[in-house]
């Protein structure tokens, strides 16, 4: 697996690093969680921008991305680490129900800025289902602006078998992501041992970017820990508000993550 560098971050070397979520729904309320993020420790932040759409109900999504692009532009002053963009729709337990339309123009309209270290987006359709044209061109248009691409995938039902979430990471990878993201939700402890299977296997053999695995809920907090020991780069921590399922604190990550390893 190859690292990739932002800046004086290296992901994929060295322990897991940590990403704070703002889940703000107002541009005051996102500006005050990144100050506090500067009290803890985090090596990145991912902005849920799901939130604050969600608020927005009545716009355009033209309108609904002027704004949110103004407030990354906020951020982008306010922070010293690495932003990721997010858009997390319901059906991967977002906050918003849109269109692949609206989906995709709106993240267009925050790619353009080049203001976001990574665009997050989501991958499938429907399981088993991908606009591979539309992903490889908003790729291509990312990279054009400057913005590197976290192909993701969320599934709160279940936890696949093994050769399905390794099918999944294959997709994401084949279509050129700069990152790759798979969560997903354990019913026993025998699926978060498969997650961390699908991990150590990518780390090993099959990844030739970094990739995010994680087992989402109670059963599968563990993951959150261990997970860089299995290939994970990446773990998300909570700083004013969890917006996860199986979320640590940030500060009780770090102390666990600097024990771990």
């Amino acid at each position: 697996m190859n690292t990739l560098t932002i800046g004086d971050l290296v992901l994929g070397k060295g322990m897991p690093k940590i990403c704070i979520p703002l889940t703000g729904f107002s541009q005051n309320e996102i500006l005050k969680e990144a100050e506090l993020t500067e009290t803890l420790p985090c090596q990145l932040v991912e902005w849920r921008a799901d939130y604050m759409l969600s608020k927005m109900k009545e716009e355009t999504p033209q309108r609904q991305g002027e704004k949110l692009k103004q407030v990354l532009g906020y951020l982008r002053i306010a922070l010293d680490v690495p932003i990721i963009f997010t858009i997390r729709t319901e059906k991967e337990g977002g906050m918003v129900k849109m269109d692949k339309e609206d989906y995709f123009k709106i993240n267009e309209l925050i790619a353009e800025g080049g203001m976001a270290d990574f665009m997050d987006i989501e991958t499938f359709d429907a399981p088993g289902q991908v606009d591979e044209e539309r992903i490889r061109d908003f790729i291509f248009y990312a990279h054009k602006n400057g913005s590197r691409v976290l192909l993701s995938n969320h599934d709160f039902e279940k936890t696949p078998d093994l050769e399905e979430m390794l099918a999944r990471f294959f997709v994401m990878q084949e279509l050129g992501a700069d990152m790759m993201k798979l969560a997903v939700m354990p019913e026993s402890e025998s699926d978060v041992f498969s997650l961390l299977e699908v991990a150590a296997l990518m780390r090993d053999t099959y990844a030739e970017i970094p990739f995010i695995a994680l087992s989402m809920g109670e059963l599968g907090a563990t993951t959150r820990i261990c997970g860089g020991e299995f290939g994970s780069v990446i773990t998300f921590a909570a700083g004013q508000k969890v917006s996860a399922p199986g979320q640590l604190d940030a500060n009780a990550l770090h102390e666990f993550l600097v024990q771990y390893y």
